[in-house]
């Protein structure tokens, strides 16, 4: 009789810690959703008024020194950004498109330094490995899109 009970009461207690356990997991990772998606949204604001800055240079609407001066505001934002990811409370599975949302975001930063290189001394190369490691930015993005929903959907049958 006794151990009937103390197995049942087991039980109950195993059950209750599953889907205890399982609310928590639910609850982790909407959280980390929740503060990927801020952090993607704070690096396409700051790589929006990056961009904004170098057409209002290449139009005439802003002089050199005001975009240097800016782009040094830029370049610590930027490396805030990036240092946010490893700060992020990351769900194992998640890691391989975590490590390719920093990597995108830290061959922005380096397009954005080859591209104020340019602003500051003309060099026409230094335009040009901007916008390759701005295409290669974009690459890192869509492959860790596809490995993020990847997850997401192996989680969320």
């Amino acid at each position: 009789m006794y151990a009937t009970i103390v197995v049942g009461v087991i039980i109950i207690g195993m059950s209750i810690f599953f889907v205890y356990s399982s609310d928590q997991a639910k609850m982790r990772g909407q959280a980390f959703g929740k503060a990927i998606e801020f952090l993607q949204e704070d690096l396409r604001n700051q790589t929006h008024v990056f961009d904004s800055k170098i057409s209002m240079f290449k139009r005439g609407d802003i002089g050199k020194n005001e975009f240097l001066e800016f782009a040094k505001k830029h370049e610590n934002e930027m490396k805030q950004i990036v240092l946010r990811y490893d700060n992020l409370q990351t769900p194992k599975p998640f890691m391989p498109s975590m490590e390719l949302f920093k990597l995108s975001a830290e061959s922005q930063l380096e397009s954005d330094k080859y591209m104020i290189e340019w602003v500051r001394t003309g060099d026409g190369s230094a335009h040009v490995r901007s916008d390759s490691l701005l295409q290669q930015s974009f690459e890192y993005e869509q492959a860790a899109l596809y490995e993020f929903q990847l997850v997401q959907g192996k989680t969320n049958p």
